[in-house]
């Protein structure tokens, strides 16, 4: 069981720091696998005693066979989660959403897992892994597992691959949604402001950014239909703050009950960060409220916060965009 050895008291007023061991710290990357290169950022470019050295690590699930707090038939149906259509489905939005939101980050310094079924049909898994591999390389990994629960398997990897001094910020990003070009900078930003003003025995918290828009495709619609989405506690870019060893995950605990039992912090500067993506194949229950539309006024902020949107608006779309 992993122990509270990377634990250092903070003096009040002082900058945060969470050091790693010093031979981690100071380790050549040139030796290291493809497994330690997802997060060799986070041993080496922080120095000791200066900053608050945390790693984002981006995890995704993509049709996943197991307990993930999925609510759809293909949640409980292998012939439904790996119908080919569906398949097929998802990786479009794979492409057009979430992989292009990660490529547009204006900070690189993040590593993405995706974990899928162990059953998932192997063409589709080699496409799946040599698409993750031709987009973010050495740091993104694709593992495969039998049917368990979401918590679990991306704890374990955790334990398995990250230093136990590590201190990560792990992000949950659905296949079909999408961020901000600037989440990846924020989050990062503001983990290091709230882990100050936390009492040192808080070992980990959530951080939530409310503010996003739904991408909503109904029935023969071509281009989505854009509307606000205001939610606290939304699984939307939910974020952990935590060390690599901790048993906690988003994947562990209902979204809405994070408040509860965990210490956390709402972002929102009237900005979104995040795109829920709302089509024919969602894996969970969708809200939206169609009373709440994104004005003409903020189409053109929106694109430049998602340039992704280009590929996907509509013309006329676009155009109110561009004015």
């Amino acid at each position: 069981m992993k122990g509270h050895s990377g634990w250092v008291p903070i003096p009040t007023g002082s900058i945060i720091a969470w050091p790693f061991s010093h031979d981690v710290h100071h380790r050549d990357v040139s030796d290291l696998t493809p497994k330690d290169r997802l997060c060799h950022d986070a041993r080496t470019t922080f120095p000791t005693g200066q900053v608050f050295p945390v790693f984002p690590i981006v995890q995704m699930r993509y049709s996943f066979f197991g307990q993930s707090g999925w609510r759809s038939d293909a949640s409980q149906q292998k012939e439904i989660l790996f119908a080919s259509d569906r398949l097929e489905h998802r990786f479009r939005f794979l492409q057009q959403f979430a992989m292009q939101s990660l490529l547009d980050q204006e900070d690189q310094d993040f590593g993405l897992v995706i974990l899928t079924s162990q059953d998932l049909p192997r063409p589709h898994l080699m496409k799946l892994k040599e698409y993750v591999g031709d987009m973010l390389g050495d740091r993104a990994e694709v593992i495969p597992r039998k049917p368990s629960s979401a918590h679990r398997q991306f704890v374990r990897y955790n334990w398995a691959n990250l230093p136990e001094e590590a201190r990560v910020i792990q992000i949950v990003l659905d296949d079909d949604d999408a961020l901000s070009t600037d989440y990846m900078g924020r989050i990062k930003s503001e983990a290091r402001a709230i882990r100050e003003r936390m009492p040192e025995s808080v070992e980990h918290f959530f951080i939530s950014m409310s503010r996003g828009v739904s991408a909503v495709y109904r029935t023969g619609d071509t281009h989505p239909r854009m509307y606000r989405r205001e939610v606290p506690y939304t699984n939307l870019g939910l974020a952990l703050v935590s060390p690599a060893w901790t048993r906690t995950s988003a994947f562990g605990i209902a979204h809405k009950k994070v408040a509860r039992t965990h210490a956390s912090f709402v972002y929102n500067d009237l900005r979104p960060y995040y795109i829920r993506c709302v089509h024919g194949a969602n894996d969970s229950r969708a809200m939206v409220d169609e009373k709440s539309p994104v004005p003409d006024e903020e189409m053109g902020m929106l694109v430049q916060r998602f340039p992704l949107l280009r590929q996907v608006l509509g013309p006329d779309q676009l155009q109110i965009a561009a004015q």
